[in-house]
């Protein structure tokens, strides 16, 4: 009878799976009397999870997320693919590179993915290459805890390995120009950074800008950063005065007639917003660059 019901709220939700041509168009919910597919396109992912506390999914979606190969492999491969079938949200791409291809694909996805605390796939790219993909249901893994993961695999499969960790980022079709981006940096990374096991944005940009200054990729590096806290004028004049007075917060509090405490929480507020922890010489220059870049 509930079933029936949301078919008022949904109108073009069907009760039959045999009548649409492709039912992962459609989120699936059963009960003992009857199904209904409601359109993905017509349904947010909140009203999801809570249909799912009410009924059973007539399809696992956890399923779906964990074997990724006719969803995120053919979304991240083919540009004009429709979104995977997925209740995730957001999610953030953690690329990563291997030397060579001596082991097992399904035994080292086995090994990689026990490290993630939270749901998780893997899509490979090719025999050395792939991309985890991590959302942001429980506390995402930390480059410090990657590095860890990076050290384990390497002793366990006897293969080098490069990472690099990419932004969370809404589930729409802009995740293409998100991942292309991403790829971008990681491949500047293994020539630039070649010491460093896992990169992400704060490490790469400098080196990114010398390697390209276009307006696009320029507004996607302040928005990967900086966010909505480039409206922040206030926070961003301390953190710029902060660097521009070689980190020194007594000098800066004085010269932004604010108390070196006050001073202390916007550092803070700022590292929190966008991940650079300005105490931090390659993450204050990344800031400043930013900061100049976004004025």
């Amino acid at each position: 009878m509930m079933l029936e019901n949301l078919k008022q709220k949904f109108p073009n939700a069907l009760t039959n799976k045999k009548d649409t041509n492709d039912f992962t168009d459609y989120v699936w919910f059963e009960d003992t009397r009857s199904i209904l597919g409601i359109p993905r396109s017509e349904i947010t992912a909140e009203e999801i999870r809570l249909l799912e506390l009410l009924f059973v999914p007539s399809i696992n979606q956890n399923n779906l997320n964990t074997f990724p190969g006719t969803s995120w492999k053919t979304f991240l491969s083919e540009p004009n693919a429709p979104l995977p079938l997925t209740s995730w949200e957001n999610v953030r791409f953690i690329h990563f590179k291997l030397t060579h291809a001596d082991y097992s694909h399904s035994d080292f996805e086995d090994a990689f993915l026990a490290f993630v605390p939270s749901d998780a796939a893997i899509v490979w790219e090719n025999e050395t290459a792939g991309i985890l993909i991590e959302t942001d249901k429980d506390e995402s893994l930390s480059n410090k805890e990657l590095i860890a993961i990076s050290s384990t695999l390497e002793s366990d499969f006897y293969v080098k390995t490069r990472m690099f960790t990419g932004r969370f980022h809404p589930v729409n079709q802009d995740l293409h120009h998100h991942r292309n981006q991403e790829k971008k940096c990681f491949a500047l990374a293994q020539v630039n950074l070649p010491d460093l096991k896992v990169a992400d944005l704060a490490d790469i940009i400098p080196h990114s800008l010398i390697n390209d200054l276009s307006v696009t990729n320029s507004k996607w590096y302040i928005n990967e950063i900086l966010g909505k806290t480039k409206q922040d004028t206030e926070l961003i004049k301390t953190i710029k005065t902060y660097i521009e007075c070689n980190s020194n917060a007594t000098y800066a509090a004085k010269q932004l007639y604010i108390h070196r405490n006050s001073l202390q929480y916007r550092i803070d507020k700022f590292t929190e917003r966008t991940g650079l922890d300005i105490r931090n010489f390659r993450h204050a220059l990344t800031a400043y660059l930013i900061i100049l870049m976004n004025d």
